[in-house]
């Protein structure tokens, strides 16, 4: 049963039931040689699901697919789960990329969540392990290549083949047309530039992922994101750029806009440099719309009472991280300590936990050494900043 479950959370699995694409379709095909021996059991879960569908309405939210999803697990309660079980962990082990990359790194696809002190991979949680250490780029025939650790950069041209760090070229392999599924995986510590195909660029902050094709085919040009990622959007009406979280999606024709969507943290955050885009929530109901924001407008939406709330920002307080510069005005410390925690990949504790509810303004120039960030800071408070070992400072 759970291990179905972790299948169903996974949103190339409904995609490739509900709108398949080119991607998709090579992305499954490839899996499915790569893994004969879970061939049956995904195929024979995917026809379940087609035959219901003929009996159905195929308009169904996020929620009701996966009410669909459970009352076809049910049906299958009899098979030998346990024979199954040690298929699929074993194959997430060895494919931790795309849509099973979920499942390794915490979650399904871009449900990545677990918390940073924890070894096992929960589908309900969606930070970075401490364990992934470095930035990694995983094609979608599960080649790993490593990159740079402090930042990075990665360009696609339009034939699939990628240029990184200005100076190593890898290229799409050659016995498929189609485009695959790359996902790019950024740890604490690290951030990376990616120019995407259709000539978008993305900055990826620290701690994130981004799950995308190598080449766009499809009516839309669809990304998956955990973590936080300024986006430039090439534009093109005919093909609108969709970024998909756990819980909301953008949708564009070509702007540039920053998304914050960290799993530990309890809103997903959309701020509007300039273009439009809409916000759409992944659970939608019926009478549900699409939240459009204007530029210097900030869409908050609250994972605690599913409501999106619009505001006129500073929007340089949101996108110049992308520069080396963290902005805050009127922030609390305790936010400040968060983006410097995933930054520089350490922890910070408070001898005094009122410490971090002081609202405090200014800018910091993190290309500078970490040190004097540090001291910059307090001077700000008048708190100290005391290391304790590589991974910790305290507070007081």
């Amino acid at each position: 049963m759970e291990l179905y479950n972790r299948l169903i959370e996974n949103p190339l699995f409904f995609k490739w039931i509900y709108h398949p694409t080119i991607e998709i379709e090579s992305y499954w095909r490839q899996y499915l040689e790569s893994n004969p021996e879970e061939a049956n059991l995904i195929l024979e879960f995917k026809s379940r699901f087609q035959k219901q569908l003929s009996y159905k309405n195929e308009s169904l939210s996020e929620y009701e697919k996966r009410q669909l999803a459970r009352r076809i697990i049910s049906q299958l309660g009899s098979v030998d789960l346990h024979r199954k079980k040690v298929l699929f962990v074993r194959s997430i082990m060895r494919y931790a990329a795309v849509a099973i990359i979920s499942l390794m790194l915490g979650g399904s696809l871009v449900y990545l969540y677990l918390p940073k002190d924890e070894v096992a991979f929960p589908i309900e949680s969606l930070s970075l392990s401490q364990n992934i250490s470095e930035p990694i780029l995983i094609l979608g025939n599960s080649r790993e290549i490593r990159l740079k650790k402090d930042e990075s950069e990665l360009e696609y041209s339009a034939n699939g083949a990628i240029r990184i760090d200005k100076e190593q070229v890898v290229r799409e392999s050659a016995k498929s047309n189609s485009p695959s599924m790359n996902t790019l995986i950024i740890p604490y510590g690290s951030r990376s530039t990616i120019t995407l195909a259709d000539g978008t660029k993305v900055w990826l902050n620290a701690g994130s992922r981004l799950v995308y094709p190598s080449r766009f085919t499809d009516k839309t040009r669809e990304v998956f994101l955990v973590g936080e990622a300024l986006f430039d959007v090439g534009h093109d009406k005919d093909h609108p750029f969709i970024v998909k979280t756990k819980d909301l999606s953008v949708k564009v024709l070509g702007t540039k806009f920053n998304v914050t969507a960290y799993p530990e943290d309890q809103s997903i955050q959309t701020v509007l440099a300039h273009g439009s885009v809409e916000l759409i929530k992944s659970k939608a109901g019926l009478f549900d719309r699409p939240v459009l924001l204007e530029p210097g407008q900030m869409g908050f939406w609250s994972k605690e009472n599913n409501e999106t709330i619009v505001s006129q920002v500073d929007v340089s307080s949101y996108t110049l991280w992308a520069e080396g510069l963290f902005s805050f005005a009127d922030a609390d410390l305790s936010r400040v300590v968060k983006k410097l925690e995933r930054f520089y990949n350490i922890q910070f504790k408070y001898e005094n936990p009122m410490d971090g509810t002081m609202i405090i303004s200014g800018k910091l120039d993190v290309s500078k050494d970490q040190r004097e960030v540090f001291e910059y800071l307090e001077k700000l408070t008048r708190l100290k900043f005391e290391k304790i070992n590589a991974w910790t400072y305290v507070i007081k």
